[in-house]
C-alpha cells in the first residue's frame, strides 16, 4: 500500500499511481486535488487525516472484515451440520424468509453502525501519541493468526450453535420448524453479543442497532410464524411457552461466547497491546506513559 502526497500538477501521475492519493489545494492549482482520492486545503491537516481518520478506518476496517466473515461462516456452519444428519438431502429446518432476513434485517444495522461510529480510542489520544498509529503498520487489526482465531472460535459457535438443540429434544416429538426457529433465534444472539463484546465506543445509536435487532427479530419472526399459510405456521407461540427454550437459548449463549471471553480477558491482561494500554488509560483518567512515546503537541 503506497500513499501520495501532492500539490501541484507535476504531481499528478503521482497520486493516479498510488493505491490512496491525497491532493492539496495549493498555490500551483488544483491539478493534484482533481486527480486523488482525499482532497485538503492546507498541509496541517494531514497530520489528522492520518494520525486519527487513518487510524480509526483502519481499526474499522479490519474488524469488520474478521465480523463479516464469522457472521456469514456460522450461519452457514449451523446448517452445515444439520445436513450431515439428514443425508445430505434438501430438507429445510429454516424458512427461506428466515435466510434473507438474517443479512438483511437480523444482522446487518449493527453492522453498518459499528462500521462507521465505532472509535477505539479519542482524537485526543490519537495526536498526542501518534506511536499508537504503529498499530496499522503492523498489522495487528488484521492479520493470517487472527483471522484463523476467528474462524475457529466461528467453528466452535457453529457447534454449540446446533448441538445444544440437538441434544436438548433429542428425545422429543418437536418437529424440524420448531427447531428451525430455535436455531434462528439462538444465532441472531450469539452474532451481536459478539459484536457487542468488540465494540469500543457505546453511543445510543449502537445501542439501538444491536439490541433493537434482537428485538426485530422476535417482532419478525411473530409475525412470520402467524401466517397460516407458512409451513411454520405458529411455532413461535408453542416454543416460547417453554421454559426449555429459554434456557437452551441462555446455554447457547454461555457456551459459545465463553471461551472467546477468556481469551479476550488472559490476553489483554498478560499481554496488552498500545492501543489496549491507551483505552485504560482515558477510562482511568491517566496518561499512557507506559507507551514509551513523549507527546507530541505539533508534528510536522
Amino acid at each position: 500500500m503506497t500513499l501520495a502526497i501532492g500539490d501541484g500538477a507535476n504531481d499528478v501521475s503521482m497520486i493516479q499511481m498510488a493505491d490512496v492519493g491525497v491532493g492539496i489545494c495549493g498555490q500551483e492549482g488544483r491539478q493534484a486535488v482533481m486527480a486523488s482520492d482525499f482532497a485538503m486545503g492546507q498541509f496541517r491537516f494531514l497530520k489528522r487525516l492520518l494520525l486519527v481518520h487513518g487510524h480509526w478506518n483502519y481499526q474499522r476496517i479490519a474488524y469488520m472484515i474478521l465480523y463479516n466473515f464469522y457472521r456469514n461462516a456460522v450461519f452457514v456452519l449451523m446448517l452445515f451440520w444439520y445436513i450431515l444428519y439428514t443425508a445430505y438431502s434438501a430438507t429445510l429446518a429454516l424458512t427461506d424468509w428466515s435466510s434473507v432476513f438474517y443479512s438483511l434485517i437480523y444482522t446487518s444495522v449493527p453492522t453498518v453502525v459499528v462500521g462507521i461510529l465505532d472509535k477505539n480510542l479519542s482524537h485526543n489520544t490519537l495526536l498526542c501519541y501518534p506511536r499508537l498509529y504503529e498499530a496499522g503498520l503492523r498489522n495487528e487489526g488484521y492479520n493470517l493468526t487472527l483471522f484463523w482465531i476467528t474462524m475457529l472460535d466461528t467453528l466452535w459457535q457453529s457447534l454449540v450453535l446446533f448441538y445444544v438443540p440437538f441434544f436438548t429434544y433429542n428425545i422429543s416429538t418437536m418437529d424440524i420448524w420448531s427447531l428451525g426457529s430455535l436455531w434462528t433465534i439462538a444465532v441472531v444472539i450469539i452474532v451481536n453479543i459478539h459484536l457487542a463484546m468488540d465494540i469500543q465506543r457505546w453511543v445510543l445509536i449502537t445501542h439501538l442497532a444491536v439490541w433493537g435487532s434482537i428485538a426485530a427479530t422476535f417482532l419478525c419472526m411473530v409475525l412470520i410464524d402467524s401466517i397460516p399459510i407458512f409451513p411454520n405456521y405458529g411455532t413461535i407461540y408453542n416454543m416460547a411457552a417453554s421454559r426449555t427454550y429459554w434456557l437452551s437459548v441462555c446455554l447457547i449463549i454461555v457456551l459459545g461466547l465463553l471461551p472467546r471471553l477468556l481469551c479476550k480477558v488472559v490476553y489483554q491482561t498478560f499481554w496488552p497491546s498500545d492501543i489496549q494500554i491507551a483505552r485504560e488509560a482515558e477510562l482511568f483518567k491517566k496518561l499512557p506513559q507506559q507507551l514509551g512515546s513523549r507527546p507530541a503537541s505539533d508534528i510536522s
